[in-house]
């Protein structure tokens, strides 16, 4: 899971409940928060929604695709 650290749609005492239900169920997980982005971070039009709290993050964006690749990289035989 890859949130942003500013999303207003889940609460910090959320993702403790996560992590603890992921470990509680022995599932190999990942939670990734990063700083400074909001919901919507790969958006580049997400501000257009006029929804508050949506922004695309560019930085955000581009750490979070390369952490997509290194998963699947790790995940997914390509034989």
């Amino acid at each position: 899971m890859m949130i942003g650290a500013g999303d207003p749609l889940v609460t910090p005492e959320q993702r403790v409940a996560f992590e603890r239900d992921m470990t509680e169920a022995k599932v190999d997980w990942r939670l990734t928060v990063y700083g400074g982005a909001e919901p919507s971070f790969t958006n580049a039009d997400a501000a257009a929604v006029g929804i508050p709290g949506l922004a695309y993050h560019a930085e955000t964006d581009r750490r979070s695709w390369r952490a997509m690749l290194d998963l699947f990289a790790e995940t997914i035989d390509a034989r």
